[in-house]
């Protein structure tokens, strides 16, 4: 699977798009909703580069909401400028699949600023011995186009006392030189890549999809990359469910311990 062709848009003037998916992302349900937002940003990022923004520009929070499942095969992508200002630029990313809308989006897009840097946030955990690298068996699946190593406590179907994912995740695929690089759509796919935290908590399968997934992305830099040894750290939990509804937090940190992006997701759950 090449990162680059998976997320291949194909421009229709006026701001719309053509892309492909195919089966290696398959989901539990559907089509993986990463792989669509990740097409939604490599969408919304040519027609910012188009408008002349600054170069150091890039993806900074967006918001997706999965109004409808998509299925392997064609999507289109429409992509509206909102508003244009003298360093933020958002957009508003539609994705049709068979005349119907799948998803709906709004991304900021903005050089770096100057302000006040602080973190509050708890340190990454530390890898313990004894991970496990996860596979979703032997057919093309999402879960099998990124490397990641699953703390020995997390489970799917577990019945443990935390909805929680622990794990340190990279591109699947190095390059010549042993290193791995990734861009800001591949996070965004990778920040919705985990199956939902609920599932370590339960005892055995229910509904858990995904009706609205955001990212906030902390560093301005255009891709990142990992040394061969290196890996993200990955915690995602899901802190509250209630009337079927779980709210699920996740924090991704570079392997110096600085914090790269949060995530929010809402899911449906029961």
């Amino acid at each position: 699977m090449d990162w680059n062709t998976a997320i291949a848009v194909e421009p229709l003037g006026e701001g719309s798009f053509r892309a492909h998916v195919d089966e290696h992302w398959r989901s539990l349900q559907g089509v993986h909703g990463g792989i669509v937002a990740a097409l939604a940003v490599r969408a919304s990022e040519s027609v910012v580069a188009g408008l002349g923004a600054d170069p150091s520009t890039s993806l900074r929070s967006a918001t997706f909401g999965y109004v409808r499942g998509n299925v392997i095969g064609d999507i289109e992508l429409e992509v509206d400028v909102v508003r244009q200002g003298r360093n933020l630029v958002s957009t508003h990313v539609r994705t049709v699949q068979d005349g119907r809308t799948t998803t709906v989006a709004r991304l900021h897009h903005s050089p770096p600023w100057d302000g006040a840097a602080f973190s509050d946030v708890e340190p990454p955990p530390s890898r313990p011995e004894g991970t496990v690298l996860l596979r979703w068996g032997d057919e093309p699946a999402h879960l099998n186009n990124v490397e990641t190593h699953l703390h020995p406590d997390t489970t799917m179907f577990a019945g443990a006392e935390r909805a929680e994912w622990l794990a340190w995740s990279r591109p699947m695929e190095p390059g010549a030189d042993g290193r791995r690089t990734f861009d800001h759509a591949w996070l965004t796919m990778f920040g919705d890549y985990f199956p939902p935290a609920v599932f370590t908590r339960a005892t055995e399968p229910a509904r858990a999809v995904t009706i609205e997934y955001s990212i906030q992305i902390h560093h301005a830099e255009p891709t990142w990359t990992l040394e061969s040894d290196e890996f993200l750290t990955a915690r995602m939990h899901a802190v509250h469910s209630h009337d079927g509804f779980a709210v699920e937090d996740g924090w991704i940190w570079l392997p110096d311990g600085s914090l790269l992006a949060t995530t929010r997701q809402t899911r449906l759950a029961g």
